[in-house]
């Protein structure tokens, strides 16, 4: 029997952290992070888990990436911080420097805001396997291992989902 107190507690963190980079809005994050547990309660059921730590890092990142192409997809959506303002409440950009200027902060503000809309472009597959391996820290063979994938095919995939960004956020400016 699976102590899911137990998995909740030792990898809860890590997956809150991962959602919180990603996503930078609370209420997305709280969702995501109930959706990875409940996705991870059904895989249990099918199958054995052989690391709890890949799979439910695998699992916020592919419901984190789902959350931001949503995001994207209705335009004009106005963002509000916790203290109700509208304004640039991004997780990203406020961990710069505390002793940013402001135009430096507006501009890291500016530009976590365009990489997660470009991420929310990538095809399913690149965005999830360059967050892992980004965001999430995974190598290529732990990527290989969890995805079904040579290492060869986890660096092509990388290396396409960094073009890609590059354009994206190159057409942006």
């Amino acid at each position: 029997m699976t102590n899911w107190d137990a998995i909740v507690a030792d990898h809860g963190p890590a997956v809150w952290s991962n959602l919180w980079r990603l996503l930078a809005d609370r209420e997305e994050v709280e969702e995501c992070f109930q959706e990875t547990f409940v996705a991870a309660l059904k895989l249990t059921r099918r199958e054995t888990v052989k690391s709890w730590p890949a799979l439910l890092c695998r699992l916020a990142t592919a419901r984190a990436m789902d959350q931001l192409r949503k995001r994207y997809r209705q335009e004009g959506r106005s963002r509000r911080c916790d203290n109700g303002e509208v304004s640039a409440c991004d997780g990203l950009a406020n961990a710069a420097s505390i002793a940013a200027s402001p135009e430096e902060y507006a501009v890291a503000v500016e530009l976590s805001e365009r990489l997660r809309a470009s991420l929310a472009q990538l095809p399913d597959r690149q965005a999830e396997v360059f967050c892992l391996h980004v965001i999430g820290g995974r190598t290529y063979r732990e990527l290989g291992e969890q995805m079904n994938m040579t290492v060869s095919a986890v660096g092509v995939t990388i290396h396409r989902a960094r073009q890609r960004l590059r354009t994206l956020l190159d057409d942006g400016e």
